[in-house]
């Protein structure tokens, strides 16, 4: 009778370990073991759940339900952008790594604000980003700062250029002391001059030393100066720490790890060559969301550290106040107020933005001309989820697979099974 017993818990402990070991490799393989409603889902910056794209060609589009989102919704977002005459020109969306939409909403030409010419945007060809530009300036000092090429974000506008200062610089003395983050936060008190625009000066660069007036101390508490010109600055130290240019930096640094490839950008400079920094690069909707899945991930790209992950978390909260609109880090805006998932942004004039969502891992991308309502169209229409694999597009489900309910129904039956066993001995 005991080694009747015996085998029967033999037999228990094999049926449990077999059954454990099932359903570790269903987890394994990437099957849900779970059903866990996405809507309630926090993000992770883990490559194991995260798709990275390399270069546009290999990036599909799949199915907004893969990644948790609902595709009726996304069609009423297209349906209210067209009733209400919303002049967008493009919409990318990325949850998880994973290209979820991806729209051109008009083809026609659009006006390049810097030589006065005009561009078919449609396809995979190019739009002005304006002022998003300088949220790729916050990237490549970050990683100007990992490589070596910079100290820290103290040192201040005198080190790099002292080769070119000249006492007759409008407000020299004060600006000598404006540090690489008094320019990141828009609190060094350079100001772009009225009626003036900095893109048509043959040199930027001196323009900004020398005819830029400052509108108070820099570093002074609690102000805030938006301005291109101090931008441009950050351009100029780029360039004068690397021995290149910014564009070459970037391309060097940011744009070839992230499989960006030269005919997916374009940056425009000034009659000497240096490269713009308050604007100026053109790029399609697909780097805009790279930019964004880069920031979402602190820096990270597919296990490679591409920028320093502690200078990325201070570049994307709150380092000082517009007082107006929202807050601000190191050249990307902070969420307003009405929009309540948090989050940031990088945003250029007219309609250039790329939302970075870190709750839900989602990044979203905008251009078009004179639009203002993306907070809306993100919160109505895009933020809106069904029940998702628990990892990526084309992962079966296998609904009420739960690990501890299943070893629980083993254990029950087991014990039913040896209890008659004992009354029938």
């Amino acid at each position: 009778m005991r080694n009747k017993i015996k085998k029967l818990l033999t037999g228990i402990i094999v049926v449990s370990l077999v059954a454990s070991f099932s359903i570790a490799n269903l987890s394994i393989q990437g099957i849900s073991t779970n059903s866990d409603d996405f809507s309630s889902s926090v993000s992770t910056s883990s490559t194991q759940d995260t798709f990275w794209p390399g270069n546009a060609s290999e990036w599909t589009e799949v199915a907004p339900e893969t990644q948790g989102l609902n595709s009726s919704k996304i069609d009423e977002m297209f349906e209210f952008i067209k009733d209400n005459s919303q002049d967008v020109h493009s919409i990318i969306v990325v949850r998880n790594g994973y290209l979820l939409v991806y729209e051109y909403l008009h083809h026609f030409e659009i006006y390049r604000y810097i030589d006065g010419t005009k561009t078919y945007f449609g396809g995979d060809n190019l739009h002005g980003q304006y002022s998003a530009t300088k949220s790729v300036i916050s990237i490549l000092i970050g990683i100007a700062l990992q490589e070596g090429f910079l100290n820290n974000v103290n040192q201040t506008l005198y080190e790099f250029f002292a080769h070119r200062w000249s006492p007759s610089f409008i407000n020299s003395t004060l600006k000598k002391n404006i540090t690489i983050e008094h320019l990141l936060t828009m609190n060094s008190g350079i100001t772009d001059p009225p009626d003036h625009d900095h893109a048509t000066e043959d040199d930027v660069i001196t323009f900004a030393l020398d005819k830029a007036p400052l509108t108070f101390t820099p570093g002074e508490e609690g102000e805030f100066e938006y301005t291109n010109n101090g931008v441009d600055l950050l351009s100029g130290i780029i360039a004068n720490v690397s021995g290149t240019s910014t564009e070459e930096f970037a391309k060097q640094y940011l744009f070839e790890p992230l499989g960006i490839s030269e005919d997916e950008y374009y940056w425009l400079n000034d009659s000497i060559g240096m490269d713009y920094g308050g604007s100026g690069i053109e790029c399609t909707p697909k780097v805009q969301a790279k930019i964004g899945m880069l920031a979402l991930n602190n820096g990270t790209w597919n296990g490679e550290q591409i920028v320093d992950k502690d200078y990325m978390k201070d570049a994307t909260t709150n380092q000082t106040s517009e007082g107006k609109w929202a807050d601000y880090g190191y050249l990307w805006w902070m969420m307003p107020p009405n929009f309540t998932y948090g989050g940031y942004l990088a945003a250029g004039a007219m309609g250039q933005c790329i939302y970075v969502i870190p709750e839900y891992n989602i990044v979203v991308g905008f251009t078009g001309y004179d639009v203002e309502n993306y907070e809306q169209i993100i919160q109505d229409y895009i933020l809106q989820f069904v029940e998702i694999p628990e990892t990526g597009p084309n992962s079966p489900r296998i609904p009420g697979f739960d690990f501890n309910t299943i070893i629980l129904m083993i254990f029950c039956a087991s014990v039913v099974l040896l209890i008659r066993r004992k009354k029938k001995i």
